[in-house]
């Protein structure tokens, strides 16, 4: 079995904590482990990275070498919001601003010129929130 670069052993549903790279800096990335890669590394599942605001092109989902990670017994109560709390947020507060936006079309309000028509606004926005909302 796989050891942690303490020498812990590795098992499936362990809490890591891990250095991951970005920029010319390192991040602190909290996870779950979730499984071995045939060559030996091991699938992190991403709980909360500790880095600015987070990535926008970021995976759930990594593999890291055995290493390079640390098994922690269990990590202490977090107020921050986890990555996936982060995301559904951002989507919340932006379907609200399409539902504002929408309503303000609709009301007769000012449509920015870069939107063409009213008709081609209204019909911009239900297609974004639709997305956002089967998302």
């Amino acid at each position: 079995m796989a050891t942690d670069a303490r020498g812990v052993e590795i098992t499936e549903g362990a809490s890591c904590i891990y250095g991951a790279p970005v920029g010319r800096s390192i991040a602190l990335v909290e996870g779950v482990i979730d499984g071995f890669t045939p060559s030996g590394r091991v699938w992190v599942r991403i709980v909360r990275r500790a880095y600015g605001r987070g990535w926008t092109d970021s995976k759930d989902r990594v593999h890291v070498g055995a290493d390079r990670l640390v098994i922690v017994d269990a990590l202490p109560e977090s107020g921050l919001q986890t990555q996936a709390e982060k995301v559904a947020e951002t989507r919340r507060q932006t379907a609200e601003r399409y539902r504002q936006n929408i309503a303000h079309v609709k009301a007769g309000g000012d449509v920015p010129s870069y939107m063409g028509t009213r008709e081609e606004a209204l019909a911009w926005y239900r297609e974004r929130l639709a997305a956002l909302e089967d998302a």
